[in-house]
């Protein structure tokens, strides 16, 4: 992926990534974590995303921090997704927004990485009326799985 990113260091074992957006808001502690959310048949990790707030000790991921940095974030995020993928070739990450214009925002995110998804063996689908389907342009998903191809 050729779009710049941020350094991300990462606690595989508790499958959590965290970096720092850095703009005209300051500097800004993101962090990625999949949770498991299904073992069987196959393991399908939660990617969950937000601000690090520190007031509560967790993630937010309702805030818009706007830090003119958004293709970096993303380019970041869909990094971790490589990462994790080569830890966990065989797991399954589910990702949905928490608005349905960041589900928006992480597909047209897939679609501009979408010759190096194909390249990079990546099988991605799409939820749309109470089904799951190949990713294509045009149709407005509600969540998406992204697995490499066995």
């Amino acid at each position: 992926m050729a779009d710049e990113k941020y350094s991300f260091s990462k606690v595989p074992e508790e499958h959590y990534y965290e970096f720092y957006s850095n703009g005209p808001k300051g500097v800004i502690k993101k962090i990625v974590r999949y949770s498991l959310i299904q073992k069987y048949p196959y393991k399908i990790f939660n990617l969950g995303f937000g601000d690090w707030d520190k007031e509560r000790q967790d993630v937010d991921d309702q805030i818009n921090t706007n830090n003119d940095d958004r293709q970096k974030v993303l380019a970041t995020v869909a990094e971790t997704v490589v990462d994790f993928l080569v830890v966990y070739p065989h797991a399954v990450i589910f990702a949905e927004g928490s608005t349905a214009s960041r589900t928006r925002l992480y597909q047209m995110n897939i679609l501009s990485y979408w010759k190096e998804i194909k390249q990079g063996s990546y099988i991605v689908q799409g939820y749309v009326n109470g089904s799951w389907q190949p990713f294509e342009k045009g149709i407005n998903f509600e969540a998406f799985i992204i697995r490499k191809n066995q």
